[in-house]
């Protein structure tokens, strides 16, 4: 692998500026300030050759042990394959360079034995991606990793900037520690799915350890069977999601224990399917009892369409033990009552999008029909989504989820413009 050495003293003020968040509506999107991020910026840029799976692999991560803090530049129509254990222990920057060309990507790839590690990249330092395409399936057998990116430090700021994040079994991020920052923007998360199994299919799942940030935005989050994020009944100091569309996302909604909350301007389509005979809570907000921060709680529910298409709805009459979740929870309820959580205009309209995945009714189905239980038995039902059936994507003919501007939806937003990701 040849490497090539650059340095700029005006890279840190490009960085700097490519962190400012790109939305529909740019006064009401968070942007990386309001995480009060310092991120440091570090002049030597690499730009690393793609692998060929052959004769090399992880070239990123042998780049990265070599030259330290640093912005990596990927080639665009290269693979970057992840054999074995990488462990990032450097801050990095890792983007596509400029110019035409598909998005780089990253993809792990077993080894001679047809051995997956369990993780395809660990983290120790902070890392951003942009302009990368991250698949977790197997390059040589198609087998899906079961997590993609494993947090191992306190204190690290992992963000990624127009990305698009494809498969994986058990969850996207995993913390293994405290007072990360967890920060998604502009960027396609999709099937994120274990079908024989699906308590898994997380997209962040803090494994019971408190966090400082996680924030959603502008975003398509897609075809997954768990949750959207797992607390784990720790406390994260501030949870956001904003502007950003989900559809056909098994878990609903928990925020337990978040102190800051903004969840405004989303569309939740067929979201909270995997209901239960005993709750139909869709806002799952839980107060921490034993934790003094609960007094700083503040919280803001507010202009999101939460609906369910006519396929769902059908199986809801079907199956009339399995309630729909559509409420807030009652610890919800107190925090209206005592003035920390403003909870409003929120609503159901029905959506026709212009360009969805086929929704996997069959498989659905059978979880109405057996409550979840025992879904190995119908692991091998359709669930993943593809457009052309051909590995990989090709930017601008992938999902999307674009609606009428005559529905309500299209002036819904806390500034009257349209809810929902915008791409």
């Amino acid at each position: 692998m040849k490497l090539y050495k650059i340095y700029s003293r005006a890279i840190g003020l490009l960085f700097a500026l490519s962190l400012l968040c790109v939305g529909c509506e740019n006064e009401d999107i968070l942007d990386i300030n309001d995480l009060e991020i310092s991120p440091s910026n570090p002049e030597s840029v690499i730009i690393v050759e793609p692998d060929d799976g052959i004769t090399s692999v992880n070239a990123l991560t042998k780049a990265i042990n070599e030259n330290g803090d640093a912005t990596y530049i990927l080639r665009r129509d290269g693979v970057y394959y992840m054999e074995g254990k990488n462990v990032f222990k450097h801050n990095v920057v890792i983007k596509a360079e400029n110019g035409s060309g598909k998005m780089p990507i990253i993809q792990p790839i077993c080894d001679a034995q047809g051995a997956l590690n369990a993780d395809m990249i660990r983290l120790e330092g902070n890392a951003t991606f942009e302009n990368i395409y991250i698949i977790g399936k197997d390059a040589a057998t198609g087998n899906l990793m079961q997590r993609l990116f494993r947090i191992d430090e306190s204190n690290v700021r992992l963000k990624f900037d127009n990305c698009f994040i494809d498969h994986c079994r058990n969850f996207c991020i995993r913390t293994d520690n405290v007072n990360n920052k967890i920060y998604l923007n502009n960027s396609t998360i999709r099937n994120l799915a274990l079908t024989s199994d699906p308590a898994n299919g997380r997209l962040i799942d803090s494994r019971g350890n408190e966090q400082d940030s996680i924030v959603i935005n502008n975003c398509y989050v897609y075809n997954n069977t768990a949750h959207i994020v797992r607390f784990d009944n720790v406390v994260t100091n501030y949870f956001g999601i904003k502007h950003s569309t989900f559809y056909n996302v098994g878990h609903h909604i928990q925020i337990n224990y978040a102190i800051k909350v903004e969840i405004e301007n989303n569309i939740f389509a067929n979201v909270g399917w995997k209901s239960s005979a005993e709750s139909n809570v869709f806002w799952q907000i839980s107060i921490p009892k034993k934790d003094e921060r609960a007094q700083d709680i503040s919280m803001s529910i507010c202009n999101n369409n939460l609906f369910f298409s006519e396929e769902f709805e059908r199986l809801f009459a079907k199956y009339p033990q399995n309630l729909k979740r559509t409420t807030l929870s009652d610890d919800g309820y107190q925090l209206i009552e005592e003035g920390k959580l403003t909870f409003k205009d929120n609503f159901s309209e029905v959506l026709t999008f212009d360009y969805p995945p086929v929704l996997p009714m069959e498989y659905i189905d059978k979880f109405f029909e057996n409550m979840g239980s025992n879904m190995s038995k119908w692991a091998d039902l359709p669930f993943y989504v593809d457009e052309d059936g051909v590995e990989g994507i090709e930017v601008g003919k992938t999902f999307t989820f674009h609606y009428s501007t005559s529905s309500k939806s299209a002036t819904a937003s806390t500034t009257q413009g349209p809810i929902g990701a915008s791409f």
